[in-house]
């Protein structure tokens, strides 16, 4: 059950920013730090990695756009701490996320090559690794206070931000459901922008609005705010098809979102519906029941509350720290292995993986010497090829820095690999020298949630008795990275296992309540279940032994409305002239000429307008037809 008033963080995070007005400090322009590689100029390759506070960014995109976007990305997430805080379940400091910053949308597909149609972003999470992926649509201008609720609102903030803030929720915070508020709460932060020292909040996002406008014209919608509150899509129908759908559904998700922030009795009711569907209502039960409407109401008063204006606020900011970012140029060989090595540890499907081995293979035969090149590889070998082969690169790596994190973590994770091929004596080696590398490599880097989930399952593989320090390690890590649902598992077992069975259902609640992976919310509420009936310390030891179905990453997309949006707009036109005209075509007034046959003017002009109708319908139709499911995720 999560703990502490939400509403009266929200409230609180209103008064605090708006008292910030009196007493907020200038805020000072990004401290810049830049390691130098030694080399000549053409060995150096147009990735950089740039680190702040909360930040590792890898990017090929100009030096002061990722400076720009730092510094709004650390803005953006000290304040949404603000507005979290009591739904934050960790607060100890966890290791920092890592972005992939792209100056074309297209290098995606060398991510995940299934990248829906439009795609802007990606976030990919799983047990070995979470990252994010954005695109630089267009540069990220400075803006003064006067023009933070006026400017046109920049793509590439929206979208990182609308990514950002979703994330934000899965990582930080046991929120699954209701998906329209995590979705309405993404598409709400999207559009909050800052200056040096004020911010603005509640501004509408460009295509959200545009669509509202677009219902409101039209009258004609695909959902009900029933069906959003508990995201009914299956059978919903739009002019653009799914994509149609999925932007009427965040549109309105927006709408609700705002109106549930605009007040503090909203705000105040907010806590109580997000208590409820934690207890276990229905999203419409608990709106109902929080809010004081029925859900056959909601439909009018939301459309009021569309139609009497959605205020933005604009408060000077509390004093933030100030963003410290250090860039580090990235030698030639590095740079064509930051995608492939990003793959990676996105948990590709077999195909992808197989594929990865064999391209990896083939570069790394190009830079024999170069870290990366042999670190890929090797994690490549441990996945989908033989361990064995990862073996002496990594040694070789090791001898020549032995403090090198990553090459002390998969020579762990090889020789765990080995050890589950392997039976008997050659199984307890392989299993004892996974553990002594895997604990060397969390005393390198404590933070590391892959690592700690690594040794943990080193741990109860070697012995029947796993103890303290794994336990509490692979729940620390789960602790640090939410989202992540092979951690979730295993910490709810080893909260189990340590007879703390109040803190495992606490850890399996967001497991099955997340409607976007079906696998682990069955296997959550199983689990669920059995710790109600009661479950041996063998079962739950058994139960952390077995290896499901490989990994499947969390990955969500986010993808640029434009041309839904457009397509939408299109269709809809197409509909109300071809109507329209159909109705000129009944009222035609009949013009007979000296000598012409009766009506005959009248019919053409009829036959006309009929044409010009059905022409209208069928480009809506083809239009319709060849609209893309770019709503598809992972």
């Amino acid at each position: 059950m999560r703990k502490g008033p939400w509403a009266n963080t929200l409230a609180a995070a209103f008064c605090l920013l708006s008292a910030c007005a009196a007493s907020a400090q200038q805020a000072r322009p990004a401290n810049l730090e830049r390691v130098e590689v030694a080399g000549k100029k053409g060995d150096l390759s147009a990735w950089v990695r740039a680190e702040s506070q909360r930040f590792v960014v890898y990017s090929d995109a100009r030096e002061e756009d990722v400076t720009q976007l730092l510094d709004n990305l650390e803005k953006l997430d000290y304040v949404l701490r603000l507005y979290t805080q009591p739904l934050r379940k960790a607060e100890q400091r966890g290791p920092k996320l890592t972005l992939y910053y792209h100056s074309r949308a297209s290098d995606l597909g060398e991510v995940d090559a299934s990248m829906p149609l439009n795609a802007v972003g990606l976030y990919s999470s799983c047990a070995s690794g979470v990252q994010g992926f954005g695109v630089h649509l267009e540069r990220v201008p400075s803006l003064a206070d006067e023009q933070l609720d006026r400017s046109p609102l920049n793509n590439t903030l929206s979208y990182a931000f609308e990514a950002y803030a979703r994330h934000f929720l899965y990582r930080h915070t046991d929120i699954r459901i209701p998906t329209s508020f995590i979705d309405g709460f993404a598409q709400y932060f999207s559009a909050m922008r800052f200056s040096q020292s004020q911010m603005v909040v509640g501004r509408i996002p460009n295509e959200i609005g545009g669509y509202l406008q677009l219902l409101k014209d039209s009258r004609v919608s695909s959902l009900e705010y029933g069906d959003v509150l508990e995201e009914n899509l299956a059978n919903a129908r739009n002019y653009d098809g799914p994509g149609g759908v999925r932007l009427e559904f965040e549109a309105k998700s927006w709408l609700l979102t705002h109106y549930m922030l605009s007040s503090p009795d909203r705000r105040e009711r907010l806590n109580r519906y997000l208590g409820l569907v934690d207890r276990g209502a229905s999203p419409t039960t608990a709106f109902e029941t929080a809010y004081g409407l029925k859900a056959a109401e909601l439909n009018k008063v939301m459309s009021r509350y569309g139609q009497q204006g959605t205020d933005a606020l604009r408060v000077a900011l509390p004093s933030l720290p100030v963003p410290q970012v250090k860039f580090r140029a990235l030698p030639r060989a590095a740079g064509e292995f930051v995608l492939a090595d990003a793959a990676l540890k996105a948990c590709p499907s077999r195909p992808a993986g197989e594929a990865l081995l064999k391209k990896v293979a083939s570069l790394a035969a190009q830079f024999p010497n170069d870290d990366l090149a042999r670190l890929t590889l090797s994690r490549a070998q441990i996945d989908w090829g033989n361990p064995l082969d990862a073996l002496p690169a990594l040694n070789a790596v090791l001898g020549e820095e032995g403090a090198n994190f990553e090459a002390r973590y998969l020579l762990g994770m090889a020789n765990l690999r080995l050890a589950e091929r392997n039976a008997g004596d050659a199984q307890r080696g392989y299993l004892q020298a996974a553990q002594g590398h895997l604990r060397s490599a969390r005393k390198l880097n404590p933070q590391s949630p892959e690592a700690a989930f690594a040794a943990f399952k080193a741990e109860v593989a070697a012995t029947d008795t796993p103890d303290s320090a794994a336990l509490e390690g692979v729940i620390s890590a789960w602790q640090t990275a939410r989202e992540v649902d092979a951690l979730a598992r295993s910490a709810a077992l080893a909260y189990a296992y340590a007879g703390k069975v109040d803190q495992a259902h606490q850890a399996l609640v967001p497991l099955a309540q997340n409607l976007r992976d079906e696998p682990a919310a069955r296997w959550a509420k199983q689990w669920q279940g059995r710790l109600e009936a009661g479950v041996t310390r063998g079962d739950i030891l058994a139960e952390m032994r077995r290896n499901p179905a490989p990994d499947a990453p969390f990955k969500e997309w986010t993808i640029d409305k434009k041309e839904v949006l457009q397509s939408v707009e299109f269709i809809s036109g197409a509909k109300a002239s071809a109507d329209f005209i159909d109705t000129q075509a009944i009222n035609a007034p009949v013009i007979e000429p000296p000598n012409s046959k009766p009506n005959s003017i009248n019919l053409n002009l009829r036959s006309e307008l009929n044409a010009a109708a059905q022409r209208l319908r069928m480009e809506a139709l083809m239009r319709r037809k060849l609209a893309p499911d770019d709503t598809k995720k992972e």
